[in-house]
This record gives structure tokens, C-alpha cells and sequence, in this order.
């Protein structure tokens, strides 16, 4: 694991080659160059590398480069099983409706075969309401 320092060097390294750099991170690393030759060595080699990087020729990908790309990503996440997720989603779907139309029927039939076998009776706490009484002449 890289130490916090080390961290923060490569950062400043990085944002000063890329022309990131504030005043506050310029001397920051200005001072890290002055006390460490070994921060020396490293920023004069990502130096040298950066201009090998800039002096190769600009490449132009083929017309087809993004969809040759996109098809082996896609292949690859097929063969890890990141599509099984997609897949089983319309089966659990499908396992959750017919639960639930089990359950349904079997509900419908319980309630016929309840109502069936009882006489309702009527709760004797309900109050029968009065016919309205025609209007007087």
C-alpha cells in the first residue's frame, strides 16, 4: 500500500507536468525537490517519459474500434454472469404472478365453499332504516 506521502508527491508531480499547479502546490513541490533527490530523480524520469509520449506519431483507431471494443466487453461480462441478473428477472416476475394467482383461486374457492355450507345471519347491532315517509299533502 503506498504511503500518504508518496501519495500526495505523485499527485503534485502529476498536476505540475500536466500545468495544474496553483502557487500554494508550486512551491510545495519545490520544496519536496529541494529535500529529496530521489523526488528529483522521479519527476525528471516522468519528465523524460512525457516527451518520449509527446513525440510519438498521432494514431488514427480504425472506423470500427469502439464497436470491436464494446462487443469483448460485453462478451466478457456475459461469460462472468453480470447478465444472469437480466435474465432471471422476467422468470421471478413471471414465478410471483402465478403465486399470486394460486393464491387467488384458491382464496375464491374457500370463500364459495364457506358461504355455501352458512346461512348468513344478520348483526343484530344494525339498525334497520326507516323507509322515508311519503310527503304530507
Amino acid at each position: 500500500m503506498a504511503k500518504p506521502e508518496t501519495d500526495n508527491a505523485e499527485a503534485l508531480m502529476s498536476a505540475y507536468l500536466d500545468e495544474e499547479l496553483d502557487a500554494d502546490g508550486k512551491s510545495k513541490l519545490e520544496a519536496m525537490l529541494a529535500d529529496s533527490p530521489e523526488a528529483q530523480k522521479e519527476l525528471s524520469g516522468l519528465q523524460s517519459v512525457l516527451r518520449l509520449v509527446k513525440a510519438l506519431p498521432e494514431e488514427q483507431a480504425p472506423p470500427d474500434f469502439y464497436e470491436k471494443v464494446a462487443k469483448k466487453i460485453r462478451r466478457r461480462r456475459w461469460l462472468r454472469g453480470d447478465y444472469l441478473v437480466a435474465l432471471s428477472l422476467p422468470f421471478q416476475i413471471i414465478n410471483v404472478m402465478v403465486i399470486l394467482a394460486v393464491a387467488v383461486v384458491y382464496m375464491m374457492l374457500h370463500l364459495d365453499s364457506d358461504v355455501a355450507g352458512r346461512k348468513l345471519e344478520r348483526d343484530p347491532t344494525v339498525q334497520k332504516a326507516k323507509p322515508p315517509e311519503p310527503p304530507a299533502p
